[in-house]
């Protein structure tokens, strides 16, 4: 399954309460082009992104759009939705009564439209299976197929051309001939989508993984085949866990293997070590399967040339041949220096009410500097000036701040 478009209407923390994001190619490929995947079937004139790079501020809406992002998808997969998901449950509580989420997507060679309406009900905190207090079902849904020979561009860019050029196969809530049988919707649960059936038939189940530092247990070690742990760390020749959960680990040039406990390896190795063997181990899941890996803050404990070696996995058809898409957040711009391309890049930023916006650089780019956008210039560069406006501190807030450490310190001058 490939995700080439969303959109999700009742996320309060959004501009006009809406995200809308694409993980297709939307600027011109050339024959030569490698960081891109082409789709097949009607699709064959379209590619999908490898590599989806998102840059913002602190709180300027990264993680939140990758949780976004991790929603959306499970939709398309027809996975029950779980208010208690690690990565999309914090955005549930920010969400309004009733959530519109539209998807276009593609299963093998056919390609799809959802259009879903979910409603959020709170109920008893730690009620059954709710611990979060919410429970989302769906309301309606409406499923299209697209119809006609080629699939163009300038109908993904916009949801209304898509549906013109698909016909209805299926409905939930809405009734006429396609709607879902009474049998079906017994078995079908209200927190899944109708595309779960979609799913069952293709006997493959896309694999959606996440890194969230936040969601991980500090002092816990993987196990990581030597190949792996030696682009990290060159002095260790073996990492591995046992059954027991104790931590093989064995250095080059020593002929003593240490077993030791999870906490204890924990320490004896860098963070980046640890971390950045965690992601690939994830990675080589993803790009077997051809699925979605959303890294949070990429950066964090690893060199920028490890990242880019990461980043690479997925940009190369060698090592990512069913079409894989990595979709990380950063806070540093210069890792979207590495990216070829300029329409896989996001910017986010605080509106002037403080809502998230989520920008493509390409078209952020073109609408704040026309002449900057046909030429080539470094993504960071234009990030840092604040060319796309939010993608610097505020120069008041940061007067503010140092006026008042000035004021606790006692310093003269500041």
């Amino acid at each position: 399954m490939h995700l080439l478009k969303f959109s999700i209407e009742g996320l309060e923390p959004y501009s006009n309460r809406t995200i809308s994001m694409d993980l297709y190619a939307s600027d011109r490929v050339s024959k030569q082009a490698i960081t891109v995947h082409r789709l097949t079937g009607a699709g064959s004139n379209i590619c999908s992104q490898t590599v989806v790079g998102i840059a913002g501020l602190n709180a300027s809406g990264k993680t939140t759009t990758l949780r976004a992002l991790n929603f959306a998808l499970d939709i398309a997969r027809g996975n029950p939705l779980n208010t208690n998901h690690p990565v999309y449950r914090p955005l549930m509580a920010l969400a309004s009564d009733l959530i519109r989420i539209r998807t276009i997507f593609a299963i093998g060679t056919d390609w799809y439209l959802l259009d879903s309406v979910i409603a959020k009900k709170n109920t008893k905190a730690g009620q059954g299976d709710d611990e979060s207090g919410i429970r989302l079902s769906f309301v309606n849904e409406r499923l299209r197929k697209y119809n006609s020979k080629s699939v163009l561009k300038k109908e993904l860019e916009d949801f209304d051309a898509f549906y013109n050029r698909s016909s209805e196969i299926l409905t939930r809530g809405i009734g006429g001939e396609h709607e879902l049988s009474p049998e079906a919707k017994r078995y079908i649960p209200s927190n899944t989508s109708i595309t779960s059936g979609l799913n069952d038939d293709s006997g493959n189940v896309t694999p959606v993984m996440n890194y969230f530092d936040s969601f991980r247990i500090p002092f816990s070690t993987p196990s990581v085949p030597p190949e792996i742990v030696k682009t990290f760390d060159r002095s260790v020749e073996r990492l591995e866990v046992d059954s027991d959960s104790k931590v093989h680990l064995k250095f080059i040039d020593d002929n003593q293997e240490r077993i030791m406990s999870q906490f204890d390896a924990a320490q004896t190795l860098s963070a980046g070590t640890i971390r950045g063997s965690r992601i690939v181990n994830a990675t080589i899941v993803v790009l077997r399967e051809g699925g979605y890996f959303l890294v949070d803050e990429i950066e964090n404990s690893l060199n920028k040339k490890l990242v880019e070696t990461i980043m690479d996995l997925f940009a190369s058809p060698a090592t990512n041949p069913k079409g894989a898409t990595l979709v990380f957040t950063t806070h540093y711009p210069e890792l979207l220096d590495h990216l070829d391309r300029k329409d896989c890049v996001y910017f986010t930023v605080r509106d002037e009410s403080r809502h998230i916006q989520l920008i493509k650089y390409s078209e952020g780019l073109a609408q704040a500097a026309p002449k900057k956008a046909r030429v080539e210039s470094k993504k960071s560069e234009i990030f840092f000036s604040n060319l796309v406006k939010g993608t610097a501190p505020k120069a008041k807030d940061v007067a503010t701040m140092r006026h008042y450490v000035k004021s606790l310190t006692g310093a003269d001058n500041a």
